[in-house]
Parts: structure tokens; sequence; C-alpha cells
């Protein structure tokens, strides 16, 4: 249990449970008290006089509107940093998990970031059947009862957890207020719900969210103004616009709206804004007394609080142009998984799932992956594969090699992804330290 206290009206830092172990034994001399953020105490010891503690610890914090944290996470990938990045802000609590630099697995307390809010946004399943699901299973287990009752697609699942830890990730991007912490801990390298995801790559994707934002901010500086809804809908806006003006009543921010609509503070902030421009609403940094007509009342949800997938490699360069040895090692990764998958009974069902995924082109969109399947040994044909490398090789980039691999890294975490749903957590991991050590036969000294 963490350790909490607080300022009484004295000034004076009082533990609001003095039977937890206070992290402050043992540290005793005088401290100076540092100007920082509202939402930030720092404490500085002096004169200094060293030391460490175990992990996990923080080894960084600070004011999320001192810089961009886009800079700060960009630093971290070029520094292969590992641990946990952690923001506190007015829309909630989340992080990001890095290892070597990539980012591994997200959480939340959002209601917006659910897993089953995400599943409904982006029109997979019903929201009745999230809530049917809810009432059965534990939210951790929400997204593969919804594969077993046939409602949902493990690898649209798959694509699905991917949305929502950069979600979440571009939520701690965009984040101005607050604070944020650096804790370094140990990340456990394994399977199951553990995604990997190019920072890098993210990183790009939220300029974008970044430049629409500073538009907003224009008129909307933060989102704990109140919205007031001025004339009814015309029935031209859009769903999620019709939803939020239906929820206007001058009590709620901005933020209390996107809860209550379950949108995150990026989209709710978009929505209001284009209200405001369309006429249907005004903003003010006080509540109305009265509450306006009709507003319902959101169902509360259940708590979905973490969320982590199976995991896309960095893409690294490799010392030969010769995409045969890249194929035959991916190939034996395949076969390996496929094997260990064949011990439950369960090859046929788990090659099936898989080429659903390579037709649809639910996990990756190269070229080179066209028409191909898997056979049932878990290998794709070889001299296929090479003749689409050969044949694509111009629509491939600067890099050919590089993006042969990486298409190759999306499949191969799918199905480390569908392997962790049906293996013992012992098989599990043995099987993703195999995959780590045929996977380093790949890397560049």
């Amino acid at each position: 249990m963490t350790p909490r206290f607080r300022i009484d009206a004295s000034a004076q830092l009082v533990p609001e449970d003095r039977h937890v172990p206070s992290p402050l034994a043992g540290r005793s001399g005088t401290y100076a008290l540092m100007a920082t953020a509202p939402d930030l105490l720092v404490f500085s010891r002096t004169p200094a006089e060293g030391g460490s503690i175990p992990l996990p610890r923080v080894v960084l914090a600070g004011d999320a509107g001192g810089f961009p944290l886009s800079d700060l996470i960009a630093f971290l990938s070029q520094s292969r940093w590992s641990g946990v990045v952690r923001v506190h802000s007015p829309g909630g609590e989340r992080s990001v998990t890095l290892r070597e630099g990539e980012v591994r697995g997200a959480s939340s307390d959002d209601p917006a970031d659910r897993l089953g809010e995400v599943l409904v946004r982006m029109g997979y399943v019903e929201r009745a059947q999230v809530e049917a699901a809810l009432r059965e299973q534990p939210p951790s287990k929400v997204g593969r009862s919804l594969v077993e009752k046939g409602l949902l697609k493990s690898h649209d699942l798959f694509k699905c957890i991917t949305h929502q830890v950069s979600e979440i990730f571009h939520a701690i991007v965009l984040c101005r207020e607050g604070t944020f912490f650096l804790i370094d801990q140990p990340v456990e390298d394994k399977s199951g719900h553990i995604i990997q995801l190019s920072t890098q790559s993210l990183l790009m994707d939220s300029i974008r969210k970044i430049d629409e934002m500073a538009h907003f901010r224009k008129r909307i500086p933060h989102g704990r103004l109140y919205v007031t809804r001025k004339r009814a809908s015309d029935g031209k806006l859009e769903e999620d616009e019709d939803r939020v003006l239906g929820l206007l009543d001058g009590r709620r921010t901005i933020l209390e709206l996107g809860h209550a609509a379950r949108l995150s503070e990026f989209d709710v902030t978009r929505v209001v804004f284009r209200l405001l421009e369309g006429g249907f609403a005004s903003v003010t940094d006080k509540p109305l007394m009265v509450p306006g007509p009709g507003v319902p009342t959101p169902i509360p949800q259940p708590s979905e609080r973490t969320a982590q997938a199976p995991a896309r490699a960095p893409a690294r360069p490799v010392v030969t142009v010769d995409p045969r040895p890249v194929a035959r090692v991916f190939n034996f990764i395949f076969r390996e998984i496929r094997d260990e998958v064949a011990k439950q009974g369960m090859d046929r069902e788990f090659i099936a799932a898989a080429n659903a995924a390579l037709s649809g082109q639910g996990l990756s969109s190269s070229p080179v992956l066209e028409g191909l399947a898997f056979a049932p040994d878990g290998s794709l044909p070889e001299n296929k594969l090479i003749e689409s490398f050969e044949r694509h090789r111009a629509q491939l980039g600067s890099e050919p090699l590089a993006t042969f691999r990486q298409a190759l890294s999306d499949m191969m975490f799918f199905l480390l992804f569908q392997a962790g749903e049906l293996l013992e957590s012992r098989a599990d991991e043995d099987l993703a330290r195999r995959v780590k050590e045929l996977l380093s036969t790949l890397e560049v000294s």
C-alpha cells in the first residue's frame, strides 16, 4: 500500500494511515521545499547525503506542463530505457510501459480507455454484448470472452488492444497539466497480453493530434470548463456531437462530459470545439445553478483499468539484403509456436485463425503477405514469400528488408498473442524465451 499524506489547515504534513510504514523513515535531516506545480511537492535534503533504495523507485518527476512529454518519451526511446512513465492529470491517471525504448503496454483509469469502450467505438461489438460479457467475466477477460462466444475474431481483438494502447499513449503525449513520473522497475518479457509498438511511430502519429489540440486550445484552454447548450440539434450533427449535445446541462466540465459520453479527452475536446463553432454550445469557468432539461444519466461501467497486448518487434538493420535468412528464421519461429499449441490439441483452430488474419489483412498492410497462407505445420511457403518480396521490393521503402521483417514480426506477435490464450503460464514464458533466442540470430552486434 502506498503511504498517503495530507496537508492540514496549519500547513502540516500528516500521514493518513499511521499503521502504514512511512517512506520518511531513515531520512532525517533538513529538507528544502522546491517551487513546483500545484499537484507536486518536491523536497531536497540539504546537504545531500546520497544513497539509494530498491526497485521500483521514482527516478524523475516533474510538471507535465513544463515541456512537451513527447520530447521526454523520444529521449527515453533513443536511450532504450526500460520502466514506466506515469502521468497524473485532471483527466485521470495513465501509464505506459517501455522496454528498451519500445512501448510494451499501457494502463488508464479513464472509463473511455477501457477495452470494452474501444471495441464498441471501433464497431466490432454492440454495447449490450460487452455488458453481458462483463456480467460473466472480470474486465481483464472481456475480450477473450467475446472471442469464445463467436462475437469477435481474435485478430480483431488484437487490433483493438493495439489501438487501445496507442490511444492511451496519445493521451499521455497530449497532457499539458498535472505531474509525470519515471519509475525504474523491471519489465516482464513474456507473451500473452503484452504488446510492443514502435515508440517513434507512435510519436509521429501524435504530431497530428498535438497540432489539432493546439488549435482547439485557442477556444478551450483546458478541460475544466463547463459547457452549456445554446440550441438544440439541427439533425445534421454527427453521432458523437448529438450525444454530447444531449448531455450539456451547464454543470459538467469537458472532462466529465468525456466520461459520460465515453470519449477520450482529445475526442470530447474536438466535439465540444465543433459545437462551439456551430453555435450549439458555449463554455464558462463556472457551473450553472439550474440543470438543463432532458439530461440523461450516464450508466456506470465496470472498471477495466489495465490493458496490455503481444508485441511488435522493432525493425533493426540486418547485415545482408538477402531475405531468405529472415524468412527461414521466422518460419522456424512460426513452427515453434504452432508445435507448442499442438500439444494442447488446438493447432487446427490456431492455423485457421492465423490464416483468417492474413486473408483479411487485419494485422499488416504489407503487400508481401498478400495471397499467402500458413501451412498445417505453421510455416509460410518460403518460395512464394521470397517471390512476393522481390515482386514488391520497390514498394517497401528505402529499407525493404527491414520492412519485410516488420511484416513478419506483426504476424509473429499475433501468433504469440493467440498462443498466450491457450498455453499455461510456464509454457507461454518458455515459448517467449525460445522465440527471443531465435530472433537474436537476426540481430546485428
